[in-house]
């Protein structure tokens, strides 16, 4: 894989730094239990200690950069990540904005005393899977990142097509989804969310198993057809 880029991953270490300096500001504000989960509507129905609630995520966070850091070099198709690095480095960086916002928004809200904003976290996390797609369709066959089913591992044309849908589906799908969840009661909302993204993961793995066949099927149409 090629040199990362530096001021993209000086940005990805501010991201990480953020929530522990946000965790020293707040930390005498903050009440020593605060709530940890919530149910569908947005109500507390669990607690914890505040070091839990307030620097779990942040070490979780650091945990989830070294291994994303490290899984192009730990796979067998190491060499493929030449090709997307720029794309592989802007998803890791997504990933760690998308964790500070919900640990930003959940603890803000929670702090003091209200319910969570069920609709507006439901869309911004679908908005993430939009942001994502955008960046699905440059990925290329690896053992790590993006849709691997034994299909797509053992075609690079099944592979790139399937990206190619799925990176649509997930950047159109997210934001219509997001759109269609923030202006929802919270029990519909959470159905449709659940039912698309259901639908946005599944399509591209059937896709992915009949465009294989598909495949299949005309390259052994070809070899008898030259063997008569």
């Amino acid at each position: 894989m090629k040199q990362v880029n530096r001021k993209k991953e000086f940005i990805i270490w501010l991201l990480l730094l953020l929530p522990f300096i946000y965790a020293m500001v707040v930390w005498n504000k903050t009440p020593d239990q605060v709530p940890t989960h919530f149910n569908f509507k947005g109500e507390p129905d669990d607690y914890s200690g505040k070091a839990f609630a307030l620097l779990l995520m942040p070490f979780l966070n650091i945990v989830i950069y070294f291994v994303l850091f490290f899984i192009p070099r730990i796979d067998p198709r190491k060499k493929n990540y030449e090709s997307f690095g720029s794309s592989y480095q802007n998803i890791r960086m997504l990933i760690h904005v998308f964790l500070l916002g919900i640990f930003l928004f959940i603890t803000q809200t929670t702090s003091g005393g209200q319910p969570l904003q069920l609709k507006l976290f439901l869309s911004g996390m679908l908005l993430f899977f939009a942001l994502l797609g955008n960046y699905l369709r440059t990925v290329r066959s690896n053992f790590f990142v993006g849709i691997r089913t034994p299909w797509t591992l053992s075609s690079e044309t099944v592979w790139r097509k399937t990206h190619e849908l799925a990176g649509k589906i997930w950047f159109y799908g997210g934001i219509a989804l997001a759109i269609a969840v923030f202006f929802l009661p919270d029990l519909p909302a959470g159905i449709v969310m659940g039912t698309g993204v259901f639908l946005m993961a599944l399509i591209p793995v059937v896709y992915s198993y009949l465009e294989f066949n598909r495949i299949n099927h005309v390259e052994n149409d070809h070899t008898a057809s030259h063997e008569q």
